[in-house]
């Protein structure tokens, strides 16, 4: 396009821009002076057909909830319907209110036996299915099915979308069968309609389902489908895509030969499309890279990755493309025998992938881990490395094992059906009763024996999850009372070692030194014995829990600039000394995390005890934290301390905290 007619264009968009506006403010002006609620609801029909509503996306939706108001209360319910359907994608998606938007969806669900629509009816049901697509798959796949039950013959690319969307839902919930079933007739309904791209989403859809179960055969099957119809339908991008996935599964079957001329086809063909596709490149040329490490041809592993680096400038800000172009430069490094490099790198790689939990991709990357430490000779962090990686492939392949009996379980009973119903309409009354009581006899002993395999599963499992989470929990608890011992050490050995030959010192120079350095020896020595108590609470021991938690408020209150208050129940005698040990630190590490973090101004503790249990209470007036940012740098606030000293002693604890408004530490202490 020439400058002078692209500028031509741009000022008449400007000038068109201008004008809707105008126009807009006009019925914005005739909205404030509408005399009554029928005029005013034609005003805002008006505003929201004409207002931009990808740029003005909270506007339009103010005013779409005024018209969808007005509407219910003139109860024109299809006009308020069909606002309703409109202005959820606005809300769920681009607002990203999904509460909001599933409000709005179920207010327009209770006028449906107002209106014969048969789109009004199905498209309610189809947002209400989308509504909750993320917070519950089978809430999703019902509505996904009223709404093909409720459309009409007219409406069938909205029921080609259900069936679609139904069988992304049951896939997620392990209904695998009925997942490419709706698959296969979502992709009916597209090919009838003529509408390719997602007649390849569907066929896509029935491949996706049998690969994630490890069904390879069925997957290549369904894959090959997929190729077909878009080499007939000139569709490069879904066939590089598809030749990859198939790459992965060849992987998977410990094939490098066909995996290599799978990625290499599919590279050719990304090239040959010339559609600029970063994102299909730099997956291709990744998993090449890999595999020409692991198969040792270094050289053409460096031309792949030259290609990436090629493309990293277009990538710097893409996340997931960055993560896979140090999964290569990973690959180049191992290659290099550069192995502290390399694991450096897959450190980050594999703490990107935690954050995203894809955990198929993850038991890759803690394999290549475990043998990178091996490579260096670190056998202890390579044994650590190689349990993290064990750990996370059994729960993958319990949870695909799980799915295979699903799927089995369901496929058998589907045939049974169907061939009790030939046998209904082929077999003689008196034969087929017979043959019915015998498969009747077999599928209960085929059920019983599937569902006794699957509870000794489920029950072994459970067990050894609950063995794994107790030897965890001693692990801690003894690790809390090493500490405590070494602490109770090096206390003594500061005391009775340090400690003493300082004041011997002191009694040696002082007739015979100034008072400065008479100072200086007192504060040494004072700071001896401060380090003393804070490793081990000698006056624990002597004065008993109570007073020792009062001498360490005392002594914060002091020493600091927090006002601190206190309520202090007398609890000596009541627990053990280990359990007393325990409950002093975790008051002595909450006040240490207010004075070092809260930046506060006052606090309070509060230690009631009660017939079965011991409440403490520490409150703070500082900056707080959001807890929700927090969670996942939780080993950073000392919070993990405290809760395993809390477990110790089978209690609970409690951390309430916003930001600008303090913090609340609470725990329960059961005792007998």
């Amino acid at each position: 396009m020439k400058p002078k007619t692209l500028l031509t264009t741009l000022l008449f968009f400007i000038v068109a821009l201008i004008n809707a506006q105008e126009n807009i403010s006009n019925f914005v002006k005739a909205l404030d002076s509408a005399q009554n609620e029928t005029i005013k609801l034609q005003v805002l029909d008006s505003i929201i057909n004409k207002i931009d509503k990808q740029a003005y996306t909270d506007t339009y939706v103010t005013y779409t909830k005024d018209y969808i108001s007005i509407a219910e209360k003139l109860e024109m319910y299809d006009k308020m319907i069909a606002a309703s359907v409109k202005v959820f994608y606005y809300i769920n998606n681009i607002q990203n209110h999904k509460d909001d938007a599933l409000k709005v969806v179920l207010n327009a669900e209770k006028y449906l036996n107002r209106t014969k629509d048969s789109f009004l009816l199905g498209s309610v049901y189809l947002k209400k299915g989308g509504a909750y697509y993320d917070i519950d798959f089978k809430k999703a796949a019902e509505n996904y099915a009223k709404a093909i039950l409720n459309f009409g013959i007219k409406d069938s690319i909205y029921v080609a979308d259900s069936y679609l969307f139904k069988g992304q839902a049951e896939a997620y919930q392990g209904n695998f069968l009925q997942a490419i079933k709706d698959y296969k007739t979502a992709s009916m309904y597209y090919e009838s309609l003529g509408d390719v791209e997602y007649v390849i989403l569907a066929k896509s859809g029935v491949a996706t389902v049998y690969g994630m179960n490890k069904f390879y055969e069925q997957a290549e099957k369904a894959e090959d489908e997929v190729i077909a119809y878009a080499k007939e339908n000139d569709k490069a991008d879904a066939i590089v895509s598809t030749l990859y996935n198939k790459a992965i599964h060849y992987k998977e079957l410990k094939n490098p030969k066909r995996q290599e001329e799978l990625l290499l086809e599919a590279e050719k063909i990304n090239k040959e499309a010339n559609n600029n596709d970063v994102y299909s490149s730099i997956y291709i040329e990744t998993s090449l890279t890999k595999l020409y490490v692991n198969i040792n041809q270094l050289n053409k592993a460096r031309q792949h990755f030259a290609i990436i680096e090629g493309l990293k400038e277009d990538i710097v800000n893409e996340k997931q493309l960055m993560n896979h172009y140090k999964i290569a430069k990973v690959a180049i490094l191992e290659g290099e025998k550069k192995y502290e490099e390399a694991i450096a790198l897959l450190k980050e790689v594999i703490l990107f992938s935690e954050e995203g939990k894809s955990n198929d991709h993850l038991v890759d990357l803690k394999e290549q881990l475990a043998q990178l430490y091996n490579k260096t000779g670190n056998t202890t962090a390579s044994y650590k490395a190689f349990q993290e990686y064990n750990t996370l492939k059994d729960s993958l392949f319990n949870v695909q094992k799980t799915n295979a009996l699903t799927y089995y379980q369901t496929l058998y009973e589907t045939e049974k059906k169907e061939k009790e119903l030939v046998t209904k309409n082929a077999s003689i009354e008196a034969l087929k009763e017979e043959n019915q009581a015998k498969k009747r006899l077999l599928g209960f002993s085929i059920a019983g024996l599937s569902l006794l395999f699957l509870c000794v599963f489920l029950y072994r499992n459970k067990q050894h999850l609950k063995k794994s989470k107790i030897q965890q929990e001693d692990f801690s608890q003894q690790l809390l009372l090493s500490q405590e011992e070494e602490r109770e050490r090096i206390s003594k050995d500061l005391h009775d070692g340090v400690g003493q030959s300082l004041l011997l010192i002191k009694n040696k120079i002082a007739l015979n030194t100034d008072e400065s350095t008479r100072t200086m020896f007192n504060n040494a020595i004072e700071e001896v014995r401060s380090i003393s108590r804070a490793l081990h609470p000698f006056q624990l021991e002597k004065l008993g829990i109570t007073k020792a938690i009062k001498n360490t408020i005392r002594d914060v209150d002091e020493h600091t600039d927090i006002f601190i208050s206190s309520d202090i129940d007398d609890i000596s005698n009541t627990l053990t000394k280990d359990q007393e040990l325990n409950l002093y630190r975790i008051v002595q590490e909450t006040l240490s995390n207010i004075v070092k973090h809260a930046n506060a101004e006052a606090a309070k503790i509060s230690v009631i005890k009660e017939s079965k249990r011991i409440l403490i209470v520490i409150k703070d007036n500082g900056d707080g934290f959001d807890f929700s940012e927090r969670y996942n740098d939780f080993k950073s606030l000392g919070l993990k301390t405290l809760r395993e000293r809390t477990k110790y002693l089978k209690g609970t604890m409690k951390v309430d905290s916003e930001k600008n408004k303090g913090t609340t530490f609470s725990y329960i202490i059961p005792i007998a």
